[in-house]
């Protein structure tokens, strides 16, 4: 089932600083009972989408335009995901009688089709089982790191981890994994170069200044990396920086929206008044 949601509960996300367009849809699945969560503040302009978590600071599209972003187990903090990419798009199988999933199960609606499989539940649950085992890891879901660049029309294929702080070049087709803060661009993509030297890369991952939300960038120069680096780590050892807790957004497989803080005493999310 893909569906928008209600003017209320796009009412509900305004409050808590969470966007969302108009008619954007969620897709809903019996297959897949992962719940959507979107952490605060963070916005979706027009779009398909299916993922597990989004992270603070993070949005994904431009006004006007569309992404298909499904299949994803996870969207880190601060990321910058452009319009029109198309994430995690099933693949078929080559060497089947028929490219078509309707032989490995798609629920697609019609009388014959019901039919069909109906009688034949036995072939299209071993065609199923074949496809997922020759698919291996490009099945399983993407996995965006915190502060990705995707730029306009990438393609991602599913399976794929992208990591901390990596870019994606538009129009790129991504079908291997990309390491962080690695360039990556071309069809298929490759590394065109990385943001930072080794030594750059390595304090940035080890300060992971993104659990702090805003606090860790206090009075930095942004566009000085060694300045960041240092401003950062003076103020996670400090104290000043706070890991950065903020309302979630939990939507259910069945459409419903709730909204939730995390417990970390009890570890886990907790109901909040809208």
């Amino acid at each position: 089932m893909i569906s928008a949601l209600s003017d209320d509960q796009i009412a509900m996300l305004d409050a808590v600083d969470i966007a969302v367009r108009d008619n954007t849809k969620f897709v809903f699945s019996h297959h897949d009972t992962t719940e959507t969560i979107i952490e605060s503040p963070g916005r979706l302009e027009l779009g398909t989408y299916k993922f597990g978590f989004m992270g603070a600071f993070s949005y994904i599209g431009i006004d006007g335009s569309h992404t298909f972003m499904t299949h994803i187990d996870s969207i880190g903090r601060f990321c910058s995901i452009a319009a029109n990419v198309l994430c995690g798009a099933s693949e078929h199988p080559t060497d089947f009688v028929s490219a078509s999933p309707i032989f490995v199960g798609f629920p697609m609606k019609g009388r014959d089709v019901d039919e069909f499989k109906a009688r034949n539940q036995e072939g299209i649950a071993l065609a199923g089982r074949k496809l997922a085992s020759a698919l291996g890891d490009r099945a399983d879901k993407v996995r965006i790191g915190n502060d990705v660049w995707i730029g306009e029309g990438a393609f991602i294929r599913r399976g794929v981890t992208i990591g901390d702080g990596a870019v994606i070049a538009a129009r790129a087709v991504v079908t291997r994994d990309v390491p962080p803060y690695a360039i990556v661009g071309g069809s298929p993509a490759r590394i065109i170069r990385y943001r930072f030297e080794p030594e750059v890369v390595g304090e940035l991952l080890r300060l992971q200044w993104w659990n702090y939300g805003l606090t860790a960038l206090e009075g930095a120069d942004f566009t000085d990396i060694a300045n960041v680096i240092s401003t950062a780590d003076r103020r996670i050892a400090s104290g000043e920086a706070r890991i950065h807790s903020a309302p979630l957004a939990v939507i259910g497989t069945d459409a419903s929206l709730t909204l939730c803080r995390y417990d970390a005493d009890a570890q886990h999310l907790v109901p909040v008044a809208a």
